[in-house]
């Protein structure tokens, strides 16, 4: 029961805060799903083609990677890779060898060495690594996974890598 004006007056202005505060929440959402709704329907496109990395098409491939076990005249052990490449194209400057040891991972590959352009015949890369030599082995065998990465003269483009050269090396 209301005893004064006052009470009446306090409870009156929060009935109509509360009527107002509802008008206004209740305009905010339908505002907000007629914003979602049409975004919804309208406001996607339809999806594009990625853009070909051109950067892989100006720089020449690698070719037929293969590798080759052998020893050295002093006696050590050698691993040779050697790779072809299209000779006609002048937009190369060198190669980038990287190398990984038991593992799979691309992320794990290690560079070795960057391989100049040769001015005759197909480039190659020579390791004799002491982990290769039979008395640093400490397991019967070493995977070695090698890549090579092609590097433009023109605008320094990194072509694509090579497929991955798996080569087994044996202890003696």
């Amino acid at each position: 029961m209301l005893s004064s004006q006052y009470d009446f007056d306090v409870l009156y202005y929060a009935h109509y805060k509360l009527k107002t505060s509802m008008k206004k929440q209740s305009v905010f959402s339908v505002c907000l799903l007629g914003i979602f709704l049409y975004l919804f329907v309208e406001g996607c496109s339809k999806p594009e083609d990625l853009v070909a990395p051109t950067h892989f098409t100006r720089v020449p491939k690698v070719t037929n990677l293969q590798g080759a076990i052998g020893v050295t005249p002093t006696g050590k052990r050698q691993l040779l890779v050697t790779w072809e490449y299209d000779t006609l194209t002048s937009n190369l400057r060198s190669w980038d060898i990287t190398r990984n040891i038991n593992d799979t991972s691309l992320a794990n590959f290690v560079p070795l060495e960057i391989i100049r352009k040769p001015s005759l015949g197909y480039p190659f890369y020579s390791d004799t690594s002491a982990t290769f030599q039979s008395s640093f082995m400490t397991t019967d065998s070493l995977d070695v996974y090698y890549r090579v990465i092609p590097n433009g003269i023109v605008n320094n483009f990194v072509g694509q890598p090579s497929d991955v050269l798996h080569m087994i090396v044996r202890r003696n």
